[in-house]
């Protein structure tokens, strides 16, 4: 994980901010899809309507598109590996009611079923997942300012414009655990509100820097203003330096400390 800039308090807004400082930033996604560079629009913040499907919204979501980047190859694993991991802990109480011993044995055991029958287990990391992404290594902007969310100037300063937001009439007060949780009607309110602002430099913020719940690293949401009015990259926005196969040493290693086994061709690797 790299270290943090000191950063410095925004005068016009309090927020706590970190100067755009370029550098690499990593990012995993399909290689069909909108690109390594742009995000999926959205059309909501705050309450989720009710039937309009799944609620896919990344933490600091706003109106338009966000994209979001790591600090190194192994906190973008990390992130995107979460879903593979939450599906293996659901199956330790299935375990023991199958009269294993521990998880492990039982993910063992159904992976030596599956792979008999040509299927792939849930849980674990295919080949075609591997093949149809890569990792992708971005330049990150030389110019601006990053608003650093999980900072007690930054806390203070959104608990104090909780005024100008609808959090509802039960919410007085906000605490980091807000900031960092997967209540998404919340934290993407807050992240429009940030975007909103202007900074006592006159522009408006990049977009935010946080510290992943992997706690493998941090991450950026970087707003795409640009691409949400039509208009090419500016030259100081984020572009792709180069890509490589996901089937990296970071990729393999964190692969590991979540204990996921990696499916390729019909056989078990680690």
């Amino acid at each position: 994980m790299s270290e943090l800039d000191p950063g410095r308090r925004c005068t016009a807004t309090g927020l706590h901010l970190l100067p755009a400082a370029g550098g690499a930033a990593y990012r995993v996604v399909k290689d069909r899809g909108r690109g390594p560079l742009k995000g999926h629009p959205n059309e909501h913040v705050g309450p989720f309507p009710r039937g309009s499907g799944v609620d896919a919204r990344g933490r600091f979501d706003t109106f338009g598109s966000t994209v979001y980047f790591s600090d190194t190859p192994e906190t973008a694993f990390a992130e995107v590996l979460r879903g593979f991991r939450r599906d293996l802990l659901k199956l330790t109480p299935l375990a023991r009611i199958a009269g294993y011993d521990d998880a492990e044995q039982y993910v063992d055991a159904i992976i030596a079923e599956a792979v008999a029958n040509g299927i792939e287990s849930p849980w674990a990391i295919s080949g075609d997942w591997q093949m149809a992404r890569s990792i992708y290594h971005v330049r990150m902007p030389l110019d601006g300012w990053w608003v650093q969310i999980d900072h007690p100037q930054t806390l203070t300063a959104i608990a104090n414009g909780m005024h100008d937001l609808d959090f509802g009439t039960n919410r007085t007060d906000l605490t980091s655990s807000d900031l960092e949780s997967d209540d998404r009607e919340l934290t993407t309110m807050i992240a429009e509100y940030i975007r909103g602002l202007t900074l006592d430099t006159g522009h408006e913020p990049l977009g935010i820097n946080f510290r992943s719940k992997s706690l493998y690293g941090r991450c950026w949401a970087w707003w795409d203003r640009r691409g949400d009015q039509g208009l090419s990259p500016g030259r100081d926005d984020p572009g792709l330096l180069r890509s490589f196969n996901v089937d990296t040493p970071a990729f393999r290693s964190v692969a590991a400390d979540y204990g996921l086994p990696i499916l390729l061709v019909g056989r078990r690797q680690y």
